[in-house]
């Protein structure tokens, strides 16, 4: 039999094996430790160390009888108690099971208590659930519990109450989802006793989105804020509008809004919460929205396009000049609509009393959202100027006005081209009525010219006329009848400069007292209209060169202008200005067509007229060697080219108007007044007129000057550029009044010092000028130049290339009207063509002035401040005063051309003997 095995010594040694680790779990509650129940005696601090475990025991006796509750536990049909340092505030909460959490274990039941939420009257639904916080300290340890109260908000309906950093408010808004369709729901929330050291902290959170900020308002880091905000509005974006991906794309009809507010004051803080509907929300064509905003409660509504509409202009208008920013954004969430986040955005710019964005439906096809929203500082408005002890608040009206239909759109731009169709039309009818006109009188002409054709022998032995000298001893070559075949491989620009015995007659003929053209009309006409065509060939040079960097610069802004939606890059009259293809703003662009068409249109009539010119020199060549002034075409086709050019700089800069590129747009007006003056002067002194490469070396000059300018714009450049400009006069006039003869060379200060000395004997003679007419001229020009110096050095303007244009059209309106007055003086006649051609570009520059001193934009502004000027269309709801400003420019330019080309008409039969130089 065998014998069984007793398990008792086994289970005794167990037994034993677990006595230290019992005594040992023992020891570590210092009650049941010796050690610590001898320092708990001697302790100084030995109550409040026996409080302190009892209240702990009391806690864990407590922790074991219940579990923990989760943060949102529902009990049906309970009232639930929540305990504060002040004592209760109790809510009834409604009877759901929206936060059944099946993990977590059956809640206790806990005492209920109902009381009327504090400044509402009525009561509300809560709950409040413990939660435990350990903070440490330099002594000991202390547990914190901070308590979640959930809440029932009701719309409309403002909701007070305080929180601290143990209390943390959650309330909850019910809402159905289809009611929303033309509504939004805004949520406000203000705090006046927060601060930055303990601010209220706020969620808002819906199915699709979250929203948070604080109170106070935290300012943009860039930026520096001189008053607290210490209440919030935000219009919430609707739920259906945030993206969502194709597996979960479900919407409830059912929704929860839940606004948490919290704190880390140890005192408590009042606070208000209220969410209400914007009834509003949906703009509708041509109906105003008046609203206030703050920085702290932006503002933004929706719009959809009509079926019938393709093209909106929003508009915003105020009454003070605080700065905000008004952005456009599709409809998608979130909205960025705070000053942090609004750049985001599609297209925006800064406002001040007014501001337009032009929207294409095409690139919204579902519709936009309009956004304001008020900077906390003027800086982005007003560059340094702030607006002290006033309360940011400023009062805005939306509106949204249909632009003009695809129809108006070519009615506008047909329009532009008939009206330069129209002088096309009248120049071509005059050119036919003068062709047959001169068919009619060329034999009764040509019997009149054979029997007036004088000889230089004829000349010679004529008698004097007004002014005029012995000329007996002049040099002039013979003429035996037949015209010379000199090739045009011979020629040269300086072929009788080079002959030593040409200076000595030049200064024979150039100082006399009294001149004719005939004195300086020496050279070889084939060598003077070689050298004029230079002016053609250098221009086309230039402007190719020019015009090309210029629109790869001009396509590079629109294009960050579209990338970037930054509007204030350009200066445009928002109010009026009509998109097409990749521009902004197509019909400021179109308007300087009309420069182009005047241009070619000039060019068409000088080609014309030199047809005309070259055939009668055919007939007879004593015509272009004796008779009329000097036709040299060079320069009046470069004038033509200038005028074209200067449309095509002119259509560059208003791409995209703004102060780095408005040189673009006046640096070709510099070379038509250039050439312009140099064709008046050429008309009498063809022999001595300036070459094409000291005129564009002049203009490079210019052109340089005005990019200094635009760059800097000191006052020491200004004392700089005056002096420069002085000291051109004086050597220019100089030039003049010399007829060339006078050099600006390394003998200068000797020929000064004998002229002074030779004049010094004669004292009285220095007050009487020898060429008076000429003297005149000079002192006119240099008075107006000297005093625009004046000017520039003392006011020191901001638009320097405007100043330096003024510098040039001064001195070319002095000099034409210097001219007429001469030649009515020497008893020469205006004919008919060339007075209608003078009324008509008065009349012309009269109206265009009118219409640009009513100004659309300005950049010497911020484009804020220059937004103030914007208008709106005048002119077939498609041009405004700057465009109506660029076809009656370009047809006074034109006329003005005209009068040039036909002005000394009235000597085509006089013999040059007896055409004074002036």
């Amino acid at each position: 039999m065998a014998r069984s095995t007793s398990p008792l010594p086994f289970q005794l040694a167990i037994c034993l094996l677990a006595l230290p680790l019992f005594f040992g779990a023992e020891s570590h509650d210092p009650s049941h430790n010796t050690a610590a129940q001898d320092w708990i005696q001697h302790s100084p601090h030995q109550e409040g160390w026996k409080k302190h475990l009892a209240q702990k025991n009391d806690q864990k006796q407590g922790h074991e009888k219940a579990p923990p509750l989760p943060l949102l536990w529902p009990v049906k049909g309970k009232k639930i108690h929540h305990e504060t340092a002040n004592h209760i505030m109790a809510y009834n909460y409604p009877q759901h099971d929206r936060y059944h959490n099946p993990y977590l274990a059956k809640p206790q039941e806990m005492e209920d208590q109902v009381l009327d939420a504090e400044g509402g009257g009525k009561s509300v639904s809560y709950r409040s659930v413990g939660m435990t916080k350990s903070s440490s300290s330099r002594d000991h340890d202390v547990d914190e519990i901070i308590h979640s109260v959930v809440l029932q908000g009701t719309f409309g309906e403002d909701l007070t109450m305080k929180t601290n950093k143990t209390t943390e408010y959650l309330i909850e808004y019910l809402y159905n989802a289809t009611a929303l369709k033309e509504k939004a729901i805004r949520v406000t929330v203000s705090s006046p006793e927060s601060d930055f050291t303990y601010p209220v902290l706020v969620v808002v959170r819906q199915q699709r989105g979250v929203l948070s900020w604080q109170l106070p308002v935290e300012p943009p880091p860039s930026t520096r804020t001189l008053e607290e905000y210490k209440l919030v509005s935000r219009t919430l974006c609707p739920v259906e509008n945030y993206k969502t991906s194709l597996q979960a794309s479900h919407l409830d009809v059912k929704q929860r809004l839940f606004v948490d507010v919290s704190t880390s004051s140890p005192s408590y803080v009042n606070f208000t919460v209220k969410a209400e509907f914007e009834n509003d929300f949906l703009l509708k064509l041509h109906e105003k929205q008046t609203f206030e905003v703050t920085p702290s409660t932006p503002v933004f509504y929706e719009f959809q396009f009509p079926d019938h509409v393709d093209m909106i202009l929003v508009k915003a208008n105020a009454e003070d000049d605080f700065c905000a920013m008004v952005a456009i954004q599709n409809i998608t969430c979130p909205v960025f609509d705070s000053e942090e986040n609004i750049k985001y955005g599609n297209f925006y710019q800064t406002m001040t009393y007014q501001a337009g964005i032009t929207v294409r439906k095409e690139n919204y096809p579902k519709g936009l959202y309009v956004i304001v929203v008020m900077l906390s500082n003027d800086e982005p408005c007003s560059g340094s100027f702030q607006h002290i002890f006033r309360t940011r608040r400023k009062t805005v009206t939306i509106s949204i006005e249909e632009k003009i239909t695809k129809l108006e759109y070519l009615a506008a731009i047909f329009a532009g081209l008939g009206f330069c169709a129209f002088f096309y039309i009248v120049t071509v009818i005059l050119a036919c009525v003068s062709y047959i006109r001169a068919k009619r009188k060329q034999p009764r002409e040509r019997s009149l010219l054979d029997d007036s054709i004088i000889t230089p022998e004829d000349l010679n032995t004529s008698g004097p006329s007004y002014g005029a000298i012995d000329s007996q001893g002049r040099n002039e070559p013979k003429d035996h009848g037949l015209p010379r075949t000199v090739s045009d491989s011979s020629l040269d620009e300086d072929d009788i400069d080079m002959l030593t015995d040409a200076e000595s007659d030049k200064d024979i003929f150039r100082t006399k007292t009294f001149l004719y053209v005939s004195d300086l009309a020496r050279k070889d006409m084939r060598v003077l209209n070689k050298k004029s065509q230079l002016y053609i060939w250098g221009l086309l040079t230039v402007g190719v060169f020019y015009a090309v960097p210029v629109i790869q610069l001009v396509i590079t802004y629109q294009k960050v202008l579209d990338v970037t939606g930054n509007q204030d890059l350009c200066y445009y009259n928002f109010w009026c200005a009509h998109p097409l293809g990749p521009l902004s703003d197509f019909n400021h662009v179109f308007s300087n067509i009309s420069y182009i068409l005047f241009g070619i249109l000039f060019m068409g009539v000088c080609v014309r007229r030199s047809h005309r010119h070259k055939q009668a020199v055919l007939q007879d060549y004593k015509i272009d060697k004796y008779y009329g002034i000097p036709q040299h075409f060079g320069i009046f086709y470069a004038m033509g080219g200038s005028l074209i050019m200067e449309g095509l700089l002119s259509g560059c800069y208003h791409i995209c108007p703004n102060n780095s590129n408005y040189q673009f747009d006046t640096s070709f007006m510099y070379v038509i007044s250039v050439m312009s003056m140099l064709k008046i002067y050429q008309t009498r002194h063809p022999d001595i007129n300036a070459s094409a490469s000291a005129a564009f070396a002049a203009l490079a000059l210019a052109v340089v000057l005005g990019v200094i300018g635009v760059l800097t714009g000191t006052t020491l450049f200004w004392v700089i550029f005056g002096f420069i400009h002085v000291i051109s006069c004086l050597l220019l006039s100089c030039n003049i009044y010399y007829m060339g003869r006078w050099k600006c060379d390394l003998g200068l200060f000797g020929r000064m010092k004998t002229w002074f000395m030779s004049e010094l004997s004669d004292w009285r003679g220095i007050c009487r000028p020898m060429y008076c007419d000429r003297m005149v001229l000079l002192l006119l020009g240099n008075a107006a130049n000297w005093g625009l110096a004046i000017y520039g050095m003392v006011s020191t303007p901001k638009d320097f290339a405007s100043y330096l244009l003024i510098i040039f059209l001064t001195n070319l309106l002095l000099y034409i009207a210097f001219y007429i007055i001469m030649k009515l003086r020497h008893r020469e006649r205006l004919q008919l063509q060339p007075l209608v051609y003078l009324l008509l570009c008065l009349f012309g520059w009269s109206a265009a002035i009118f219409f640009y001193v009513h100004h659309t934009t300005t950049w010497e502004l911020t484009p804020a401040h220059s937004r103030q000027f914007n208008q709106e269309c005048v002119l077939l709801h498609f041009y405004d005063t700057h465009d109506i400003w660029h076809f009656f420019s370009a047809a006074a330019m034109f006329f003005g051309f005209m009068l040039l080309l036909t002005l000394d008409d009235d000597l085509a039969h006089t013999p040059r003997e007896k055409i004074p130089v002036f």
